[in-house]
């Protein structure tokens, strides 16, 4: 009889857990724009790659604005106390209703949304951003208000806020399918983490379709690393056709040609990484030339770190 009774009972609790779902997901389709950017807030506050920054948000016509300040304490380790180790937050991030009162970059939202479906981890941000060229339409920009212009500094800071304020957790788990994904360059794309000078996503290119085919998407000036993981395909690699399959990795230096198809009934999956971003290249310098200046740095930087020991 209680085996009788159990197996009664299961489909009622079944048809609860349901209704709860159900009534959890409209709650989370309902939270106010300001429950969600306040939800971000509370999430930097404890994020050890918090910056230092104030940046605006617009959702369609609604301005709001958030000004962070990070937390940073050192300390000695090691048995003389030889190195250094950090502590990272809490910081202090605060939300504002209204324009920044000082023109600063700002992200804009198309609607709400584009910033609901980041909420709820069916996009990220930089999936909502990925553009193929600069006119392209998409979810999320990141723009300059009147009166205020971004160098390269600022994209790169722009970038890293994109990557880390838009996430949520001291792990932050972005989640990798075509469901999940938007189109880019020809294929289904998700942006798994972007930088100035790198740019991670995950790739799948559907039965007959192809990447990089339009005119000026076939060669580009930063070097691309391709990762790939599931199915099968073909590509165009400068003057050679390379059959595709799982356990493959392809490095393309810049300026070389890479259209990749697929024939096949399976989708081809990857991840890519994209060494630069387009468009500082576009101005004068070439890749090669940014190694070259980097190297200096690192020079530069190592010597900074020896006065800091001799200290």
């Amino acid at each position: 009889m209680k085996a009788k009774n159990y197996t009664l009972k299961r489909p009622l609790i079944m048809l609860l857990l349901l209704s709860m779902a159900c009534i959890l997901n409209s709650q989370a389709q309902d939270k106010s724009t300001e429950e969600i950017l306040q939800g971000f807030v509370e999430s930097y506050k404890t994020d050890n790659m918090a910056q230092t920054i104030t940046f605006g948000v617009l959702v369609e016509n609604d301005w709001w604005y958030v000004a962070a300040k990070r937390t940073q304490e050192s300390y000695k380790v090691g048995d003389k106390k030889q190195y250094t180790f950090h502590d990272f937050s809490p910081h202090e991030v605060s939300l504002h209703k209204g324009k920044p009162s000082t023109p600063t970059w700002y992200f804009h939202f198309a609607d709400k949304t584009v910033l609901d479906n980041i909420d709820q981890q069916k996009w990220t941000a930089a999936t909502a951003s990925a553009q193929s060229f600069g006119s392209d339409v998409v979810g999320l920009n990141i723009r300059d208000m009147d009166g205020f212009s971004s160098g390269i500094k600022e994209a790169a800071i722009a970038y890293e806020v994109m990557e880390h304020f838009w996430k949520k957790g001291m792990a932050e788990i972005t989640y990798f399918k075509r469901d999940g994904s938007l189109p880019t360059h020809g294929v289904d794309h998700v942006g798994l983490y972007t930088m100035k000078d790198k740019r991670i996503g995950w790739f799948s290119i559907g039965p007959e379709q192809a990447a990089n085919t339009e005119r000026g998407l076939d060669k580009g000036q930063v070097p691309n690393l391709f990762i790939v993981t599931k199915g099968k395909g073909r590509a165009e690699f400068g003057d050679e056709v390379v059959d595709l399959e799982p356990g493959m990795s392809i490095f393309i230096p810049q300026y070389v040609k890479h259209v990749i198809y697929n024939p096949y009934k399976e989708p081809l999956e990857g991840i890519v990484v994209l060494f630069g971003d387009n468009i500082d290249y576009a101005r004068g310098q070439s890749y090669m030339d940014f190694l070259e200046l980097q190297h200096e740095f690192y020079q530069s930087y190592d010597q900074q770190i020896t006065n800091t020991l001799e200290q």
